[in-house]
């Protein structure tokens, strides 16, 4: 058991990972996540510069959560991982005492757990100065209130868990690219968008062999699974999309564990 997994050893490498990734992306992260009173202070330098008034135009800082986190999702895979393709690095990361099962906890800690809650803290802590300056800004929080956020899932029509969606397409998305990082040489995120866009063409074209359309309307579902009500419909759906993350998440851990096991830079 211990070849495969030690607590010791895991939290060891645990530290070195965390390290190596705030060495390699702090910065970075700590960047997007001060976007919020950047972009107050840009707002504020042109206002005065062309306006004359340095009123604070909130609505873009508001919109920058959702592109941080896509800037996140592509970058920080390749930027912390990537370099284990080269034959250098790669061959001193391989002979770290650790097993493969180790490194992909690990990984996944970090892009799943670490790294999303370090970056809703900063952004927090960002907003929040926002707030001090623009007292009209709104919620604090990077993606709306708490009532926004869980109104859906305690909602009397139906049940539907967005924080858990939101977080397993965060989850899935990442660790795409984090999958692509250390599975190509060059031109890594590159490929993996290519990879998706054909992807998602196979799944388009399957859709159309079933379903006759990619997009379902209401109508489509009626047709397809008779009378239902729109309570029924959002638990389904609910749970239907949390089977579809689910098998997604199982089959890139599935691959993230493979590629480390067999990597040979």
């Amino acid at each position: 058991m211990k070849e495969v997994f030690d607590l010791r050893r895991f939290g060891n490498y645990f530290t070195y990972d965390l390290n190596r990734a705030v060495t390699r992306y702090g910065l970075t992260a700590l960047i997007l996540g001060a976007m919020p009173i950047l972009l107050l202070f840009f707002n504020w330098f042109f206002s005065f510069l062309f306006d004359g008034d340095g009123s604070a135009s909130t609505g873009i800082i508001q919109s920058w959560p959702f592109i941080i986190m896509i800037i996140l999702c592509m970058s920080f895979g390749p930027r912390v991982y990537g370099a284990v393709t080269d034959r250098k690095v790669g061959t001193e990361w391989i002979s770290l005492p650790a097993s493969a099962l180790e490194k992909t906890l690990s990984m996944l800690l970090l892009t799943c757990v670490v790294l999303p809650a370090a970056m809703i803290a900063l952004l927090t802590a960002s907003n929040a100065v926002v707030s001090l300056f623009v007292p009209d800004f709104g919620s604090i929080l990077p993606f709306g209130s708490i009532d926004g956020l869980f109104g859906e899932v305690m909602s009397d029509e139906g049940y539907f868990n967005f924080p858990l969606i939101f977080w397993l397409n965060w989850c899935e998305s990442i660790l795409v690219f984090t999958l692509g990082a250390i599975c190509f040489k060059r031109n890594k995120v590159g490929k993996t968008l290519l990879c998706l866009i054909g992807i998602g063409m196979l799944l388009s074209i399957l859709m159309v062999a079933i379903f006759h359309t990619t997009q379902l309307s209401g109508d489509d579902l009626e047709r397809l699974f008779g009378d239902f009500d729109a309570a029924r419909a959002q638990t389904w759906l609910n749970v239907a999309l949390n089977c579809i993350y689910g098998v997604v998440f199982a089959l890139l851990i599935g691959g993230l564990y493979a590629r480390i096991k067999t990597i040979k830079a």
